[in-house]
């Protein structure tokens, strides 16, 4: 066996691009010049989300808001650093098989989870059994699924061996099926433990007083000397972004997660705020169902991206902000090269050409997250494609139902995001291949299925080198974007952050996610 510290394609990002992606756009004048002070112990930090969670368990969460609640709490045995690439966490180190199969993890030793139990290989072999039983129906559990076996080899020691070869299992391990939860807490209570979470991370839960507040407070005993410098922490859910940016420019939080473009275009502006833009690893667009009609027809869906103006969306809804898509790999996975000039562009007169060939009428409903900002989205779209002779009706929902009628297959086409992931592979896999296009609930929401897509998903999970992995997956966004056009994409998922200025040290990295464990108040 091999070590290997990352056999994934997570090249280091261009100067420009990382700082880019850290940016603190809006200090105030003078502020820059100032020396740096040194970092202060205490204070609490109010943090503005999206929306109030449903759960806060690994196995469970689904949006990014749920993940960024639980991520004060919970750590996983690998994590994403500020330059996107994927690199042991709760692990120390690891080793691979030259043929991708069988990876051996050694942890960090003296770590123990909130409640006093002990972090070891045993705690990690105990989380895989539960995350891969499919009665709690973890949404990882496809992956979990390539698990053939587990072993622990030593008190700090595991073994994996997977079914098929896949380069990506690190990126796997940073998500929910490597996020570590106490496993005396998740036996005494399973339904308990995703209303008060007990994980390794660098905040303690509190108290969860619903669409109000959830508190965290310092975890005395934190694996890291010195860190969180925060004592407490309120994170607020306000699904209206409205309340959320009012009650910001209060004063009643300090941070504000997901702001409505218009808001952070005028923070910008403003000039007395940190803004913080990510890279991006993900994207949005309208996501269609090739099970039913008339999007089962590629001609259909090819007319529905030509209709859409995206410089214009831009330059209304996206205040000037926003970068336009043109696959599932945001900008924030290096080394793919993305299909913009085999992408439908805006052309109306193809729209309604292909529309023509195709010879029947074309409707659809659109299922969308009824936010303002996602109203004035498919508003907009709705018109757009009005234009061509294609009639959508709009159906808002809250996010958790419109994530289940996608699961669900129940749907005809969606406004939906993804903030991506830091390999590719866990863009793809699961959206893609044809394994998971009958599945329910599954990724694959419009049961696509193209052999050469399932090949280059193959051959992109069972390769090492980042070089001919990145050239795979840019020849598998080709092949989505020219032959198979399952979404219509809008745009890179990259929500800013906006905080107020005594904050300090404020790290984002290309999976939109604040890590709080490092900030202090001046």
């Amino acid at each position: 066996m091999t070590l290997h510290r990352l056999a994934l394609p997570c090249q280091r990002l261009p100067l420009a691009a990382l700082l880019a992606s850290l940016l603190l756009a809006c200090a105030a004048p003078g502020a820059a010049a100032a020396p740096p002070a040194a970092p202060r112990q205490g204070g609490t930090l109010a943090v503005s989300l999206a929306q109030d969670p449903t759960v806060i368990d690994p196995i469970r969460l689904s949006s990014l808001t749920e993940r960024q609640v639980a991520q004060p709490v919970y750590e996983a045995l690998f994590e994403v650093d500020p330059a996107g690439r994927t690199v042991p966490w709760l692990a120390q180190a690891y080793t691979v098989s030259d043929d991708l199969r069988t990876w051996r993890i050694r942890l960090r030793p003296g770590i123990r989870f909130h409640d006093g139990t002990a972090l070891d290989a045993a705690a990690v072999a105990a989380n895989f059994e539960r995350t891969s039983h499919p009665a709690n129906r973890c949404r990882c559990l496809s992956q979990m699924a390539e698990f053939k076996a587990w072993r622990v080899l030593e008190p700090l020691s595991i073994e994996i061996e997977l079914k098929t070869p896949n380069a990506a299992l690190p990126s796997i391990l940073a998500g929910a099926a490597g996020t570590l939860v106490s496993p005396a807490a998740f036996k005494a209570d399973p339904q308990g433990i995703s209303l008060r979470p007990v994980g390794t991370g660098p905040f303690r839960f509190v108290e969860w007083a619903r669409n109000s507040r959830i508190v965290f407070e310092r975890n005395p005993a934190y694996w890291q000397p010195g860190l969180p410098y925060l004592d407490r922490l309120v994170l607020r859910g306000m699904q209206n972004s409205e309340t959320r940016e009012a009650t910001f420019t209060a004063g009643q939080t300090d941070l504000l997660l997901f702001p409505s473009v218009h808001f952070a275009a005028q923070a910008l502006r403003g000039g007395r705020l940190q803004v913080l833009r990510p890279i991006g690893l993900g994207t949005e667009g309208i996501y269609m169902n090739t099970r039913k009609p008339p999007l089962d027809d590629l001609r259909v869906r090819q007319a529905v991206a030509h209709a859409i103006d995206r410089a214009l969306i831009n330059r209304t809804l996206g205040f000037g902000l926003q970068t336009p898509a043109f696959s599932p790999f945001g900008p924030g996975l290096a080394g793919i090269r993305q299909p913009e000039a085999a992408y439908p562009r805006h052309d109306p007169a193809r729209a309604r050409a292909l529309l023509a060939d195709y010879g029947r009428p074309v409707a659809f409903t659109l299922d969308y997250n009824n936010s303002p900002y996602n109203r004035h989205m498919v508003q907009s779209l709705q018109a757009m494609w009005k234009q061509v002779g294609i009639e959508v009706e709009l159906v808002g929902h809250d996010q958790n139902r419109l994530i289940q009628n996608m699961s669900s297959h129940q749907f005809e086409a969606s406004l939906f995001r993804f903030s991506g992931r830091a390999d590719p592979h866990l863009n793809a896999y699961e959206f893609f291949h044809s394994r998971f296009a009958t599945i329910r609930p599954s990724a694959n929401y419009g049961g696509y299925v193209n052999p050469r897509v399932d090949e280059l998903l193959e051959q992109g999970a069972a390769t090492a080198d980042p070089k001919q992995r990145a050239a795979i997956y840019s020849d598998l966004a080709l092949v989505l974007a020219r032959d198979v056009m399952p979404y219509a994409y809008l745009n890179v998922v990259a929500d800013a952050v906006i905080a107020r200025p005594a904050l300090r040290n404020l790290k984002m990295s290309p999976d939109g996610l604040v890590r709080l464990h490092e900030i202090w108040r001046q």
